[in-house]
């Protein structure tokens, strides 16, 4: 075999060995959280060696951190996508909260739909931004939403110029943890409604969520001008 050929053939075998490690470090950490994931365990569940893991990541925090982006980069790629061009469409206006919320929510619901329904997996790696300790929240903000949450926080101040910047972050908190919540529990809907509600429609559950977080959002502003005022 050429060089050339070998060369080939070693980075194919290193880049099926990191999509292993990946897979491997989702489910653990989906299943016991970040203080229960190691490079051993992992290694072992994904049929190679900790030397191995620690060459393509270097530390947990790097292996968990890649695994975290591998999956968020896509979700948030398209956001930036629908509000580039919902920006485009509105030929410079502000552009409408719902409009700002479907880019913002429809791709994580998009993401958390499998080919055969709710992707159970997606769902726990969602609720474990309920559990995981702060320190590390902050770390993953850091690193893989924080230049998303600019990008929206200055759509959502031109839709509302006249709206106070601390009202504008509280918000955005609210509907985020709204649709980490809806997502986290979308299984209890079915129970808590009799059976009224179907807890497999993602997309139609997303789409209640953005017209309830864009008449929530609008009515908080509101009242807090009022307040103002008074």
């Amino acid at each position: 075999m050429e060089l050339k050929e070998k060369r080939k053939d070693a980075y194919a075998r290193g880049q099926a060995t990191q999509r292993r490690l990946l897979v491997s470090a989702e489910k653990l950490f989906a299943s016991n959280g970040y203080a229960g994931v190691t490079m051993r365990e992992v290694a072992k569940a994904s049929r190679s060696n900790v030397a191995a893991a620690h060459y393509h990541f270097g530390s947990k925090e790097g292996l968990v951190m890649e695994m975290l982006r591998h999956r968020i980069a896509p979700i948030n790629a398209e956001r930036i996508r629908m509000l580039d061009e919902a920006k485009t469409n509105a030929d410079g206006k502000p552009l409408k909260p719902i409009v700002i919320f479907e880019a913002l929510l429809l791709p994580i619901g998009q993401a958390a739909t499998g080919s055969e329904g709710p992707d159970s997996r997606f769902m726990q790696l969602v609720g474990r931004s309920f559990t995981e300790p702060a320190s590390f929240l902050e770390k993953v903000h850091r690193r893989l939403f924080s230049e998303l949450s600019d990008i929206f926080m200055v759509e959502l101040r031109r839709s509302h110029p006249e709206a106070q910047e601390e009202d504008l972050f509280w918000n955005l908190h609210f509907v985020v943890a709204a649709m980490l919540g809806a997502l986290a529990n979308h299984r209890r809907l079915a129970t808590f409604s009799g059976g009224l509600c179907e807890d497999k429609d993602v997309d139609g559950m997303i789409r209640r969520l953005i017209v309830f977080a864009a008449g929530g959002f609008a009515a908080s502003l509101e009242n807090a001008k009022s307040k103002a005022k008074q």
